[in-house]
């Protein structure tokens, strides 16, 4: 699998491309320039070509990526800088709190089963956040979205290449989709099915990370379910799932740069890191937080 996954994240660098953060005005909290790519895995791609020094990225990808994948094996996370910690959330459209008191309802049977089964499956069981009794504040929720899918017989869910999130097992059309939100969604409706008498089919498409809430709007995707950051403003724009998955904002770096960037602390890095060009996701939480907008 390493080297499967070696050969495919070269073909992507091969084409990989920068682009600036869009920020005219605003202060870095972080480095001296940020540039924003189309996924996490652009901006690992972006490290290792040597367009940046640091990339902000989630730690569950960073943890995943650094102990799985050949080409990062001479990068790692920083030790003792945590720039933000979170928790992720699946989105629906505004208003579609029906189709997400389903998904709520779900999560929380499957609490103590098929939820950590797939989290044992990809090394995330300290990352778990939904218990069999946490509270599904949709429960009562009588709005048509989810007669809607149950109708269609299909639920749409966008995603990024974001391993262990997401993945590709491979090369080509046809190689199989992995990961753990993967399997997660897919046990949530397969439970749905069930207990509802329904047929609704899982399909995933790949999206546009900084589209996805345009794409929600227009009814392109009926869900994002790819480890976003539950935000305040993403609350307030979309109708969000309880948090399922804690996780937090790192820096990685290469393992011979660990001495200029080594810091006692988050407040320390920010000094170390004056001069350092940082690349990330754009429309991410890494984004947003080394290149917070005024």
């Amino acid at each position: 699998m390493k080297k499967i996954l070696s050969v495919a994240l070269a073909v992507l660098m091969l084409t990989f491309a920068l682009v600036a953060c869009d920020m005219p005005g605003a202060n870095l909290a972080y480095g001296k320039e940020c540039l924003a790519v189309a996924t996490q895995l652009d901006a690992l791609n972006g490290l290792v070509k040597g367009d940046a020094d640091i990339a902000v990225i989630d730690s569950v990808m960073a943890g995943y990526y650094m102990k799985s994948v050949d080409t990062f094996k001479d990068y790692q996370v920083l030790e003792n800088v945590v720039l933000a910690e979170e928790k992720y959330g699946i989105a629906a459209k505004k208003g579609n709190d029906a189709l997400m008191g389903k998904v709520n309802e779900a999560l929380i049977a499957l609490a103590d089963t098929e939820y950590k089964a797939v989290a044992d499956t990809y090394g995330l069981t300290t990352e778990l956040l939904v218990k069999a009794d946490t509270t599904n504040p949709y429960a009562a929720a009588t709005d048509g979205s989810w007669d809607k899918v149950a109708g269609a017989k299909k639920v749409i869910i966008g995603y990024t290449l974001f391993a262990p999130i997401a993945y590709k097992e491979g090369d080509g059309a046809d190689a199989p989709l992995k990961g753990f939100d993967i399997d997660l969604a897919k046990a949530v409706f397969a439970y749905l099915n069930e207990k509802y008498s329904t047929e609704v089919a899982v399909e995933f498409i790949i999206i546009d990370w900084n589209q996805k809430e345009s794409m929600l709007e227009n009814g392109s995707i009926d869900l994002v379910w790819n480890g976003m950051t539950i935000t305040p403003e993403r609350e307030a724009e979309m109708c969000i799932s309880v948090p399922y998955l804690a996780n937090k904002q790192v820096a990685v770096i290469k393992k011979a740069d660990a001495e200029k960037y080594a810091a006692a602390d988050t407040a320390a890095f920010a000094d170390k890191a004056k001069d350092a060009v940082i690349i990330v996701e754009k429309g991410s939480a890494g984004e947003a937080l080394v290149a917070p907008v005024e």
